[in-house]
């Protein structure tokens, strides 16, 4: 009976040690990795703009290390050709050493997350509103994957007109607004002649739409020419003698 109950046990102590063994290697493979992350993160920071930005570093597996085929002392080193300050995906070359052996090499593309205030539609916005305070919203959002005209403050974008449609939550770009004009195009307008002491008044037709500062070309309905002017607030157009 003795004889069976230890034949029987036999397999049981053998999956214990299996799975003992595992569970050294496991740990053991661990070892490499974490020690890559901590001066990994370390190297990273060191090259950043804001330090507060957060660090994502992907699997590294790579460097996972047998301690028993590579027992001496780790010890990492880095090299990149990403531009500093860091900011978002950066590429690192990884070298890790044991006991000054060379044993893992690979490269790894962390992504440095910095965020930044973004102004976003309140609500779902039609082409053609002028947008009021009450229509946006400021949030923060990952710089590095805003467009580079992305609108950073809501006075920026007050009074100003959408070119196109956008949903809720919506980043706002400078490319969706517009300036909303003060002369439409085909519209009679007044013409400013002035030089010196000397103004005289014209009444000209648009060519062009335009807000307030920009230049737009008109027709002088009496002398029938094609002249520039700028438009000023009040939908005056100013040319020139």
């Amino acid at each position: 009976m003795g004889t069976v109950n230890h034949i029987r046990l036999r397999p049981v102590i053998q999956v214990l040690l299996v799975a003992l063994l595992v569970a050294g290697s496991v740990r053991a493979e661990g070892v490499g990795e974490s020690r890559v992350r901590k001066d990994l993160a370390r190297f990273i920071r060191a090259r950043m703009a804001d330090t507060s930005a957060t660090i994502e570093i992907p699997r590294l597996a790579v460097f996972s290390v047998d301690r028993k085929r590579h027992p001496g002392a780790l010890r990492t080193e880095f090299s990149s050709n990403s531009k500093t300050p860091y900011s978002g995906r950066v590429s690192v070359t990884v070298s890790l050493f044991a006991g000054g052996e060379l044993i893992k090499k690979s490269v790894i593309s962390p992504y440095i997350k910095t965020m930044a205030p973004a102004v976003v539609a309140g609500h779902d916005l039609r082409r053609g509103d002028v947008l009021a305070a009450d229509d946006l919203m400021i949030v923060d959002r990952d710089e590095g994957r805003m467009p580079n005209d992305t609108i950073g403050e809501i006075s920026q974008a007050i009074g100003l007109r959408m070119k196109r449609s956008v949903r809720e939550g919506a980043v706002l770009r400078q490319n969706q607004v517009e300036g909303v004009p003060v002369v439409e195009r085909g519209e009679r307008v007044t013409l400013i002649l002035r030089s010196g002491l000397i103004e005289i008044q014209a009444i000209g037709r648009s060519q062009e739409a335009g807000v307030a500062g920009d230049w737009i070309r008109v027709v002088n309905l009496d002398s029938k020419r094609e002249i520039s002017g700028r438009v000023d607030r009040n939908g005056l157009v100013h040319v020139a003698f």
